[in-house]
This record gives C-alpha cells, structure tokens and sequence, in this order.
C-alpha cells in the first residue's frame, strides 16, 4: 500500500482487504486503469475531494482493477473507471462510468445518512437468477456473453467472435461472465450450452463460435443476426 495525499490510498495487491476489515468507517474505491483517461480524470476529482475539508470524515483509494482480479472480481467491477462506496465493510452505493456529479451526490448522501445515523433500507430481495438470466438474454436483440467484453476480449475464442461480429457491423451488446460468477454458471444450464461464447438472438440461444462459424460459412449468419432488426 502507498499513502497519498491526505486520507487518499493507493493499493496494489490484496492488503486492501485487511485494510478493509480495520476500516468502519465511509470508504470511496476507485478502480481504475492507467490507460483509460476517464480514469485519470477522475483520480484528480478523488484527489481534491480527499483534500476537502468538507469530506474530512471520508477515505478515499485507488485500486488498479486488473492487477488485483480478485478484488474487483468480488464487487463486480467490469469496466473502468467504477467507483464502490463502502460503509462498515459493506457497499452502499456505487458509480459505474465517469459521472463526477453523481458520485458527489452519492457520497454526500452518505455522510448525511452517517451524520443521521440511518443506514440505507435494506436492498430488496434479489431478483431469481433465472429472471435475471432471461432479462439478460433479452437486454439487446443480439447478446453476446463472453470472456471478457469487445474491447478487451480474455480468451482467443471470445476475440474471434468479436472479430467476426464486428466485420459484419452487426450491432450487438456483451456481458463479461467474468463478472458475475452465478450468470457464468447459470447460462449453462439455462440454454444447455456448457462453454462460452454463447450468442442470443431475441433471447434464443443461436450458439457458440462453432456455430456462428458453420452459420457464416453458409451464408446464414446475417440472415440469423438480422432477425433481430
């Protein structure tokens, strides 16, 4: 761990989670990659928030989300820049993307809630994963679940579906089954398919890169995708 300024941590391997266990009170995690830019405009935002005297009860800390994989897998951190707030160990909030101005709102929310003593109502109970898994499937006309997401594929099969879909100009969403361990090992069994990538059509499963291959090679594959149009 190294200690910047002011209440401002950077880690870079699992200490953060003994630190978290010490830790009670409002903590604001930034997971981040060097490469991505959101990312750098967002540490300088952390860093004058951590300067505030206005947020003298809150820590703040930098976590680089590939370098610690176990950590970011634990709060289903997919993409960067996210930003987990942490209360008693637990997360209370969070923000997926650069949004400055929600993530001051929500931590400001958070310091009225400690001021107060309230503790958000309970979440509610947790949607069945098979509701999840069919909403997932629907989430665009053509779903792609891989290793991984289209910019940054995590397996030579994943990329070579991105790759195919991609030449096509087929317009298409992902899920990275890296980040939610309960849809990775749901989806087999929903659609009977046990590897990935799987892909959907209007929430039918057309199948894996064999499949999309076979498809392709039968000048079947568009007319396949673009029955989601």
């Amino acid at each position: 761990m190294l200690s910047c300024k002011n209440k401002f941590y950077c880690f870079y391997d699992l200490f953060f989670i003994f630190f978290l266990f010490r830790n009670s009170g409002l903590m604001v995690c930034h997971f981040y990659a060097d490469w991505v830019e959101q990312c750098q405009h967002m540490e300088k935002i952390l860093i004058e928030l951590a300067n505030s005297p206005e947020y003298s009860g809150v820590k703040f800390a930098k976590i680089p989300a590939e370098d610690v994989a176990e950590v970011s897998f634990k709060y289903k951190v997919s993409a960067v820049p996210t930003i987990v707030i942490l209360r008693r160990n637990q997360e209370v909030d969070r923000v997926d993307g650069f949004n400055p101005g929600d993530l001051i709102a929500k931590i400001k929310q958070q310091i009225s809630l400690i001021k107060s003593d309230k503790m958000p109502a309970p979440a509610k109970a947790e949607m069945p994963l098979e509701e999840r898994l069919k909403r997932l499937v629907t989430q665009a006309p053509v779903m792609l679940f891989m290793k991984g997401n289209a910019a940054n594929p995590r397996c030579g099969f994943s990329r070579q579906i991105v790759e195919l879909l991609n030449g096509l100009q087929v317009d298409y969403k992902t899920f990275d089954i890296f980040s939610d361990n309960d849809v990775r090992e749901g989806l087999k069994k929903f659609s009977n398919w046990p590897t990935y990538p799987q892909v959907y059509v209007k929430g039918e499963l057309i199948g894996g890169l064999d499949v999309i291959k076979e498809l392709q090679s039968d000048n079947q594959l568009i007319p396949s995708l673009t029955v989601a149009s």
